[in-house]
C-alpha cells in the first residue's frame, strides 16, 4: 500500500551520484513500462526516458546539412583546376605539378581508358608505387566514369588475386617493376610507365562520362584479419559529403599543404588526396611517414 522502496549502494570511487540516479531513472522507466503494458515482449521495454529518447534519436541526430549531392569527386577537383589552373596541386620529392598539369595528363590517361571500355560501375585495379602517376591514375579512373580498387604490391599474391577476382577488375593500373603479379589472360594491363606515348595521344581536354553521384568512387577491402577480406563499395555522393564537411571545419592556410602518406588501401587516403585537391590545397606525397 507504501508502493515500492528500492535503496541503491554504490563504489563511491568507480560511480558519481548522477550515474546511480540515471540508472535508477532506466530501472523506473523499466518497472513503469512493464505494469502499463504487462504483455510486451521483454526485447522491447524500453529503458530511456522520454527526454533521452528526445535527446539521443531527435536532438543529437539533427545533422542535415545541404551539400552538391549532383557532384561527383572529379568534378569537384575540375572546378578547382578552372579557378586556380597555375597553383601548385602535387609536391612529391622535387617533382611540383600544378593544378593544369594534373588535369591535362590525368585527362590523357581517362580518354584511354574510355576506349578501353571503363564506365560507370566497372572496377580498375590500382597496383604502383606511391608517386604522382599514383594520383594521376586515381583521378583518371573517376573521370573514365570507372571505380578504383586499391592493390597493395606487397600484399602476398593470394591475396591480391581474391581481390581482383572478388572485385570483377578488367582493367589494372601498375608499373613495369610489378607487373608480373598480374597474370591473369582477361585482364587487360596498363603500365603508367612503359605506355606513356599511347597516353600522349590523347586528349587534355575535360572529357564526359554518364557517372553520376550515386555510381561508384571506390571499393577498400577490409583487412580480412577475421576472416575473408570483404570490399566496401563507396559512392560518389558519400565522399563528397565527406569533402564538403571539410570545406566548413579547415581553413585555406590548412589546406596549404597536406601530408598524404596514408596508403591508398586504407580510407584515410581519400581525404588527404582528395579534400586539398577539391578546394585549391597541395598534397605533399610521400613514401611513408
Amino acid at each position: 500500500q507504501e508502493g515500492l522502496v528500492a535503496t541503491c549502494e554504490y563504489n563511491t570511487d568507480l560511480f558519481n551520484a548522477d550515474t546511480i540516479n540515471r540508472m535508477l531513472g532506466h530501472f523506473q522507466t523499466l518497472l513503469s513500462s512493464i505494469v502499463s503494458d504487462s504483455q510486451q515482449r521483454i526485447s522491447e521495454l524500453p529503458l530511456l526516458t522520454p527526454p533521452e529518447r528526445q535527446q539521443l534519436l531527435v536532438d543529437w541526430n539533427d545533422t542535415e546539412k545541404d551539400y552538391p549531392q549532383d557532384k561527383c569527386i572529379h568534378q569537384l577537383f575540375e572546378t578547382q583546376v578552372e579557378k586556380t589552373p597555375d597553383k601548385i596541386a602535387l609536391i612529391f620529392d622535387n617533382q611540383k605539378l600544378s593544378y593544369r598539369e594534373l588535369n591535362s595528363r590525368a585527362n590523357e590517361l581517362a580518354h584511354y581508358l574510355q576506349k578501353l571500355g571503363v564506365k560507370p560501375e566497372v572496377i580498375v585495379g590500382v597496383c604502383m608505387k606511391r608517386s604522382p602517376e599514383m594520383v594521376i591514375a586515381l583521378l583518371a579512373i573517376l573521370k573514365a566514369g570507372g571505380a578504383y580498387v586499391p592493390l597493395d604490391p606487397g600484399y602476398p599474391q593470394e591475396r591480391l588475386t581474391f581481390m581482383l577476382k572478388d572485385s570483377q577488375a578488367k582493367v589494372v593500373l601498375t608499373q613495369t617493376q610489378l607487373v608480373e603479379l598480374f597474370a591473369q589472360p582477361s585482364m587487360h594491363i596498363v603500365c603508367i610507365d612503359r605506355d606513356l606515348q599511347l597516353f600522349s595521344l590523347q586528349s587534355v581536354e575535360n572529357l564526359y562520362s554518364e557517372v553520376k553521384s550515386g555510381h561508384l568512387a571506390y571499393v577498400i577491402y577490409t583487412s580480412g584479419s577475421t576472416g575473408v577480406p570483404k570490399g566496401v563499395a563507396i559512392e560518389h555522393q558519400s565522399c563528397v559529403a565527406l569533402l564538403t564537411w571539410s570545406k566548413e571545419v579547415f581553413t585555406d592556410e590548412d589546406l596549404t599543404g597536406v601530408l598524404a602518406s596514408t596508403s591508398i588501401c586504407f580510407d584515410l587516403s581519400v581525404f588527404e588526396l582528395f579534400v586539398p585537391l577539391s578546394w585549391g590545397g597541395t598534397v605533399v606525397l610521400v613514401e611513408n611517414a
